[in-house]
């Protein structure tokens, strides 16, 4: 089809990885109510391959507006993007410079989750954003001003390409006699991890349970976190963080027996690749957040429990 009579929808999401994870419900609510569209997503650079492999998503767009995101950035952001006056954009969260991004490119609906800033000057389209709890729902109801309602009882998918690095091979010849537990301790708010005591606990209770514990993560956080598990002493377990880019995590989490995860990116991806997690939530959020356990393989545990509870119902999850 001819990309000037296809209706283009482009969404904008400057955010991170669970974040746009969750749009995907929205995604998938375009091409049933417009099967011949063209989804664009606009992320940042680094998270390009978290929106690629969504299901639904047709392409996808990096802009760096950390680096670029100033007035000579945005104005070549806007010449050099492809599809001018597309259909329909979305912005997820209040983003000023989305909006105007949105507004310059000629969209002939601007549809935003925000009451605030520069939208006032932008559009007057409405959009009823306390409509539902769930964040994924949340998302997928910007589609609403445009069609009846949206269908929200949808789990997100990621469908990645098979991992290709040494490490994930190797990982496969372990899982071949073991099983393999992803544990993903930390996230972007201390608030919401766990402690090294709570990982050196599951890590002795998954050895003795003759799997194989992975610890993941990326950034400073969680290599001190790495460390600080070992000053406990414990070194029994394959330490993936900062080791894995996100095709590999989601293949890793695939080849998995399952994940126990706090409230990050990690648990999102098993969501979308239909994996057992037992998701830790300590800040609360729960209702906006955690699984919902009729889409997912899923427990989620909001409390602080101890290492028994937890790896308990764990292993009641993944055997079910």
């Amino acid at each position: 089809m001819d990309k000037d009579k296809q209706k283009i929808f482009v969404i904008f999401n400057a955010t991170f990885i669970g974040d746009i994870l969750v749009t995907n419900v929205l995604c998938q609510n375009i091409k049933t109510f417009y099967p011949d569209s063209k989804i664009v997503y606009v992320v940042q650079p680094k998270f390009v391959d978290v929106a690629k492999y969504q299901k639904d998503v047709d392409e996808v767009i990096g802009f760096d507006h950390v680096n670029n995101g100033g007035f000579y950035g945005v104005m070549s952001f806007i010449k050099n993007f492809p599809y001018k006056r597309p259909f329909a954009s979305f912005i997820t969260y209040e983003s000023d410079r989305n909006m105007l991004i949105a507004k310059l490119i000629g969209s002939k609906h601007f549809i935003y989750k925000t009451q605030k800033g520069m939208r006032i000057f932008l559009s007057k389209e409405k959009y009823g954003m306390n409509s539902y709890p769930q964040i994924k729902d949340m998302f997928a109801s910007l589609l609403e001003p445009l069609v009846e309602k949206v269908n929200v009882h949808l789990p997100i998918q990621y469908n990645p390409p098979k991992s290709e690095s040494t490490m994930y091979k190797k990982l496969e010849q372990i899982a071949s006699e073991k099983e393999l537990v992803v544990i993903c301790p930390t996230s972007k708010l201390r608030e919401k991890d766990i402690n090294p005591e709570m990982a050196v606990g599951l890590i002795e209770k998954i050895n003795n349970d003759n799997k194989v514990p992975l610890l993941t993560g990326a950034g400073e956080v969680a290599r001190n976190f790495s460390k600080g598990v070992r000053e406990l002493g414990c070194f029994d377990f394959i330490d993936l963080i900062d080791m894995t880019n996100f095709v590999d995590l989601a293949n890793i989490i695939k080849l998995s027996k399952g994940v126990i995860s706090v409230d990050t990116g990690t648990m999102h991806f098993a969501n979308a690749v239909q994996k057992p997690v037992l998701a830790l939530f300590y800040y609360g959020f729960e209702s906006n957040w955690a699984p919902d356990e009729t889409l997912y393989p899923a427990k989620t545990l909001s409390n602080e429990v101890s290492v028994d509870v937890v790896y308990d119902e764990f292993l009641k999850l993944v055997n079910n």
